[in-house]
């Protein structure tokens, strides 16, 4: 049995669609966890633990398409174009939105790591440019992605669209009552 020449191309497009799409779950966890809209149903530290669990899989599902479009032989990528924003000859401009997104993530992956043993104000910051990642990773998937005209893509996109904006707006709108919901007090179940 033989695999098919665009085995990679497939895993690319899929893990790269799946990372963005846990990404979105673990922006919406995040504001809900922050905001504690769901107070009356949700208990923070099932959020904070769901929150931590979908963005480490989005991580390595964005390994993943990185792998993918090493591998994959309908576009050449090299590493050096993986990570350095410009590098890549094929639509550099949304190929170094993904690149940028990439290295915000680590950063906020990173220090969510090492969060214990550093400033919470720094944290905070580095955590809060997880939104601008986000709409980098969106802009890259619409403009380097060949799904753009796909309708179930189009449908995701709208729906992760939605989800995102709904839970930024839900950030800005309803502020966190910091006596109580502490998210480091929510770090461990009772």
């Amino acid at each position: 049995m033989s695999v098919s020449p665009q085995f990679w191309w497939y895993v690319s497009r899929a893990s790269g669609i799946t990372s963005w799409v846990l990404l979105t779950a673990s922006l919406v966890w995040g504001v809900l966890l922050f905001t504690r809209a769901l107070r009356k149903i949700d208990t923070p530290w099932w959020l904070l633990d769901m929150h931590t669990w979908l963005s480490g899989l989005a991580v390595v599902t964005m390994g993943l398409h990185l792998i993918a479009l090493v591998a994959d032989n309908y576009v050449h990528f090299s590493w050096a174009e993986l990570f350095l924003p410009g590098s890549s000859s094929w639509k550099t401009a949304p190929v170094a939105l993904g690149v940028i997104a990439f290295w915000l993530l680590v950063a906020i992956q990173g220090s969510s790591l090492i969060r214990r043993h550093l400033n919470r104000r720094f944290w905070k910051w580095i955590h809060l440019t997880s939104y601008g990642s986000w709409w980098l990773v969106s802009l890259h998937a619409g403009l380097a992605g060949t799904d753009a005209t796909n309708r179930a893509y189009q449908g995701v996109a709208l729906l992760a669209t939605l989800a995102a904006v709904a839970a930024s707006v839900l950030r800005v709108v309803k502020p966190r009552n910091t006596k109580s919901d502490e998210v480091s007090s929510a770090a461990s179940p009772p």
